[in-house]
């Protein structure tokens, strides 16, 4: 972990440190290769919610030479002294969605330690909603006192004797043979003699729900960089509101503001995908001064030396027509932003590349004096030009993947760790049942869901790659939606396991959720109509919708200017270049609008997070089938397109494409 975000982690723990006034020891400790927040959780001894209290940071996963904050031992646990006069009532808590053990310590001002002391035989690594725990209040944090009775143990102990059996025990101690086969797993094939079992206590009064001081109100610690639209999308109070809670705010916001926000509506941090807030960039241009970019496109002249070779190569390189679609696509956005009225200049280089060379070293001097870089397209050809340019913004239009990071390096295609985190983020944001099924060849994805999303539950295959009916009724809920999520690149296995989701909708809310929309979906034997039934979801760089206004408008202009309609590198061609000149245009420095802005452009979206190094793209659609057999956007609520703050008002992007006809 590099410097800037360990100072990150640190900065964040000594602020949730400061809200909840209290001071405990801790020490630091180095992540090693593989280690995840469970392991150095279980070699300290201590849980992993003292762990993500103390480094925030780590709900995300921890990655090799991370520092964390290690609470000792003495401070992680909680320390009994026999004799204390203080009561403990016990009281039962269900599940509801996203609640953990952490969001119960803090809901009934118990330690995490004493719920899991409690509950010994539920891991926190399984909880499901409707499951019912265990919670050992303090007396003196009662508002309403219950009358003190004798404490009386809820669980007794027999040993097995001669003669005895199961049934007859049960009998006996007046419950049900499922009881006790549910507090002993153990004997549920046979009962050994000797065997010490645990049974209800018939004297055990049941505990009481009890209503508990606490305060409908939180305090929340504002992020760098953080908008009032920000804490819209996480919390749903706009400005306004946010302002009646917190009048010092009125403003503006600041890294590190303390803002008091009720409860109930803040959503769980680590279940949020960072949103920006998306703007129109053709508001707010700026023209005063002139601005330079460059193209770097591998046209690879030399080899194109008579009007046979051009056609014979038109006909059967698949990657001169890419880069000949992708730069049909740049000209348009040039087009379009002289249209605007904007002083751009453009320089248009033959890069000359392969996976493995380049024309660099020879135009490297050209480079020098633009604003930004557009290309080349090969990862390691990427970096050499970042590397040269050290101060110049270069952006990779189509490639992913980079071994290296610079910080004027801009990734502009999401990678798939992004779009597989925010379908995940957007499904647990959902609160509602979530069910896996994955391939036996995904030992990987099922360890990441384990990891990152342990409410998930992993349904196993049976022997012959199918699907056991029964398991999957059995963990489905009748009174939440049920999201399945399928994983596999086996069409017999989605043809079983859509077959089965789709029988299952009569008696069950079922909806389906892929990671990768791929071609086994395509497949005759998956009929659309079941995917459209099952409202199958799935996240997408792009936005594959051709009913938009402004989508339409594109296609129309490219097909008449270069008569034929334009592929997805076409697009992308536009969307990139486009959206580069717009920044470039903008009131604020090139960096500070990457790193505030998101934008959208005709079928792409530009979300940048600076991390690890480097910039990365994070603008993911979460797409679903519809009634209408088509392919739609799932449209969040209270989404909106903003505009920075300035005094110009200009085309929008509709009027500016629609110029171009």
């Amino acid at each position: 972990m590099d410097t800037m975000k360990t100072r990150f982690v640190l900065f964040f723990a000594f602020f949730f440190f400061s809200i909840a006034s209290f001071s405990q020891g801790y020490k630091k400790y180095t992540v090693v290769k593989g280690e995840t927040v469970r392991d150095v959780a279980k070699k300290h001894r201590v849980t992993p919610y003292d762990i993500h209290r103390l480094n925030p940071d780590s709900k995300n996963g921890i990655t090799e030479n991370t520092i964390l904050l290690i609470p000792t031992s003495a401070s992680s646990k909680t320390t009994i002294q026999k004799g204390k006069s203080t009561k403990v009532v016990n009281t039962i808590h269900k599940l509801e969605p996203s609640e953990t053990f952490y969001s119960l310590s803090k809901k009934y001002n118990v330690e995490v330690i004493d719920i899991e002391n409690a509950n010994p035989n539920i891991s926190i690594d399984s909880l499901q909603i409707g499951q019912e725990i265990v919670i050992p209040i303090n007396r003196n944090n009662l508002v309403s006192q219950v009358k003190e009775t004798e404490s009386v143990d809820a669980y007794v102990y027999h040993v097995v004797v001669k003669g005895e059996t199961k049934y007859s025990i049960a009998k006996q101690f007046d419950m049900t043979l499922q009881s006790l086969e549910e507090l002993n797993p153990e004997v549920k094939e046979v009962l050994p003699l000797g065997y010490k079992l645990k049974l209800y206590n018939k004297d055990y009064v049941a505990p009481q729900l009890v209503s508990i001081e606490e305060s409908p109100y939180m305090m929340y610690v504002v992020r760098a960089k953080e908008t009032f639209y920000n804490l819209k999308k996480k919390t749903g109070l706009n400005k306004e509101e946010i302002i009646k809670l917190n009048p010092e705010v009125k403003e503006g916001l600041k890294q590190g503001m303390l803002l008091k926000l009720p409860k109930a509506t803040i959503i769980n941090e680590s279940l949020v995908t960072e949103e920006k807030e998306l703007v129109d960039f053709t508001k707010s241009l700026i023209r005063t001064a002139p601005k330079e970019i460059a193209l770097l496109i591998p046209f690879n002249l030399a080899r194109i030396e008579s009007d046979s070779v051009r056609k014979k190569l038109l006909r059967n390189d698949r990657f001169l027509n890419m880069t000949l679609d992708f730069y049909s696509g740049a000209l348009m956005a040039i087009d379009s932003a002289q249209v605007l009225g904007l002083p751009l200049r453009v320089k248009i280089l033959d890069s000359k590349e392969t996976r493995n060379t380049s024309s660099i070293a020879s135009i490297r001097d050209s480079l020098y004096t633009t604003d930004a870089v557009i290309g080349p397209f090969f990862p390691n050809n990427v970096e050499t030009v970042a590397s040269v340019l050290d101060t110049i913004p270069v952006i990779s239009p189509l490639s992913k993947g980079y071994a290296k990071q610079y910080d004027n390096l801009f990734q502009s295609v999401p990678s798939s760790e992004y779009t597989r985190k925010a379908l995940l983020d957007y499904l647990i944001s959902k609160n509602g049942n979530i069910l896996a099924i994955t391939d036996v060849k995904k030992a990987s994805v099922r360890q990441y869901l384990k990891e990152r999303y342990p409410s998930i539950k992993i349904i196993s295959l049976t022997e012959d790659g199918t699907i056991d009916k029964e398991l999957l009724k059995n963990m489905m809920l009748k009174d939440v939606t049920n999201y399945v999520l399928l994983d596999t690149e086996r069409v017999g296995i989605a043809i079983n396991a859509t077959k089965i989701l789709a029988e299952q909708q009569e008696e069950y809310p079922i909806q389906l959720a892929v990671m990768d929309n791929n071609k086994i979906f395509e497949n005759s034997e998956i009929p659309i109509a079941r995917l459209t039934a099952l409202k199958m979801i799935y996240p997408s760089v792009t936005n594959d919708n051709d009913e938009n206004p402004r989508r339409l408008s594109f296609i129309k202009s490219f097909k008449e200017k270069n008569g034929y309609m334009p592929n997805r590198f076409a697009v992308r061609g536009f969307d990139v270049t486009f959206d580069i000149i717009m920044r470039l245009f903008q009131p604020q420095p090139f960096k500070e609008v990457m790193d505030t802005f998101a934008s959208e452009q005709v079928k792409n979206k530009f979300s940048y997070t600076f991390e690890n190094g480097g910039y990365h793209n994070k603008g993911i659609y979460i797409m679903h089938f519809d009634e209408e057999l088509t392919v739609k956007e799932v449209i969040h609520q209270n989404d909106e397109v903003v505009t920075p703050e300035t005094e110009e008002s200009e085309l929008n992007g509709e009027e500016f494409l629609l110029m171009q006809e």
